[in-house]
């Protein structure tokens, strides 16, 4: 009897001893990337989107979102932040060409002509 005792009151406290307890938290920084949004800003249509130039790295084609009142929601497109020489090139002609300063997790609209 005194055996069973023994093994139930073993069992019972490894059973507790495995639970976790306490609160848990992570810390961590903010994600090291800006964002850049193309917006249509006159009349000018850019069905087949736009070449982007950032820096001296590879382009990419950049679709370009109608302008909304109140809207945030478009495509953004994920970039280093800091200062950044970004080109915007439609059908061989340069719409947009700036250098520009973006923060950590900042979004950069463009609105181009």
């Amino acid at each position: 009897m005194k055996t069973v005792r023994l093994l139930l009151m073993a069992f019972i406290l490894c059973s507790f001893s495995a639970c976790k307890v306490g609160v848990v938290s992570k810390s961590g920084g903010m994600d090291n990337q800006s964002y850049l949004q193309f917006v249509q800003g006159g009349s000018q249509s850019y069905n087949n989107g736009v070449t982007v130039y950032v820096d001296n790295n590879p382009a990419f084609t950049a679709n370009v979102d109608k302008a909304k009142k109140n809207s945030i929601k478009g495509n953004s497109y994920v970039i280093n932040p800091g200062t950044r020489h970004i080109k915007v090139v439609d059908n061989g002609r340069t719409v947009y060409e700036k250098t520009v300063v973006i923060g950590n997790q900042e979004t950069k609209k463009i609105i181009l002509p």
